[in-house]
């Protein structure tokens, strides 16, 4: 699956089937995870991975009792040695250590929807109670948590705020949503070649033609 289907067609699930995930595609996505970029390279990072009905009732329980993760077959936790990162970068080092674990466990879902599975985050839990279960030691925080599975109950896709409300060009305020958008050779050859890639869209159309795909990307961001 290409990187496009994957962005759009991931999926929050909360309903997963009773099969189990092959060991090598959690290894896939776990290796996905360790490519995510990080503040000074320093892959602050530590994933644990939780298969076992016992442990996972347990996690789903720290987890406020949201039951429905009971029946995802794996848990993967994302931890975070944060030390390793104020070690360099002082006050700001928690905020970059939580940003580079957030990059890696996007990485694990896009990476499970490549390969079929799907996912949902996690993020509200008490870290005491998950931080016992786990075993983890002082200086390693859960950051977040992903339950992976397969599916016959997909969630319905959420609509999107239209790309051209949150853009802006230069400075706050400065809305894409005009006619000069189009062409978008202007902001630069390869924005255009990515857009039209995307969307199908011609960029070099004339400029009669400018409203037709702005409506064809509203539409393609909606999907």
């Amino acid at each position: 699956m290409d990187l496009e289907r994957c962005l759009v067609e991931k999926r929050s699930c909360k309903s997963y089937l009773d099969k189990s995930v092959p060991i090598e595609l959690i290894g896939e996505m776990l290796k996905a995870g360790t490519f995510a970029p990080s503040a000074g390279n320093l892959q602050n990072w530590q994933f644990i991975v939780v298969r076992t009905e016992e442990k996972r009732f347990a996690i789903a329980a720290a987890c406020h009792k949201q039951d429905w993760m009971r029946g995802a077959p794996v848990h993967i936790i994302i931890c975070n040695d944060v030390k390793k990162v104020t070690d360099m970068f002082s006050r700001k080092g928690k905020l970059y250590a939580t940003q580079a674990c957030a990059i890696a466990g996007q990485n694990i879902m896009l990476k499970a929807t490549d390969v079929g599975l799907y996912t949902c985050w996690v993020g509200s839990f008490d870290e005491y109670a998950l931080a016992k279960i786990l075993k983890l030691p002082d200086n390693i925080v859960p950051e977040m948590i992903i339950t992976i599975g397969y599916s016959d109950q997909l969630e319905q896709g959420m609509d999107r705020v239209p790309v051209e409300r949150v853009t802006f060009f230069d400075e706050h305020g400065k809305n894409v949503v005009e006619k000069s958008f189009f062409p978008l050779s202007k902001y630069g050859e390869n924005v255009a070649k990515v857009l039209e890639k995307a969307t199908g869209i011609n960029q070099q159309q004339e400029s009669s033609e400018q409203h037709k795909p702005l409506e064809k990307l509203r539409n393609w961001f909606r999907k």
